[in-house]
């Protein structure tokens, strides 16, 4: 990847701009993650992640982030920050924090065959993870995610699930 593929627009695909999650929890037991994806085009889709395809997206985004290695755009930026000065307001390097979608409590608890991830395939696709989501209606839609994106969502889960398993794992210590 080179610094001028990332100063190109994401308009002629619709990639994700930014992402909210929720655990969807029953008798404090997580039962899934729902992620609502704000998406280029200014939509949103809300999706829910049952435990076995949540556990196929960390797994395919752990493998992408082996597969960017230090040739990540994030892991550069990080390290030269004149990488980003130029891009365009709805690079995801913006977007992330730009356009961060409202996910309500209702939306988390409300997965319906609509809205349920049955299964995904993943693709890498030159500076983007594509997920190729089986819905439970049986429709199959394509969630494009830019790298910088991918790799935040990643981030976020893993630190997500910790909490997640603290804040419903057994009560311990003293009062």
């Amino acid at each position: 990847m080179t610094e001028n593929s990332e100063r190109t627009s994401q308009e002629s695909d619709n990639y994700v701009a930014s992402f909210e999650t929720g655990i969807m929890a029953r008798n404090g037991e997580w039962v899934g993650i729902c992620i609502m994806f704000a998406m280029y085009d200014r939509r949103t889709k809300l999706t829910h992640w049952p435990p076995k395809a949540f556990a196929l997206l960390m797994k395919s985004l752990a493998g992408y982030c082996n597969h960017l290695g230090s040739n990540a755009f994030m892991l550069r930026a990080k390290a030269d920050p004149s990488l980003v000065e130029n891009l365009p307001a709805r690079h995801p390097y913006h977007t992330l924090l730009t356009e961060v979608p409202k996910l309500t409590e209702d939306e988390v608890g409300r997965a319906g065959r609509a809205t349920v991830i049955e299964r995904a395939t993943y693709t890498v696709t030159g500076t983007a993870l594509e997920l190729r989501a089986v819905f439970g209606d049986g429709r199959t839609e394509s969630i494009i995610l830019h790298e910088y994106t991918a790799l935040s969502l990643f981030g976020y889960l893993q630190e997500y699930l910790e909490a997640a398993d603290i804040l419903t794992g057994p009560a311990a210590g003293s009062a």
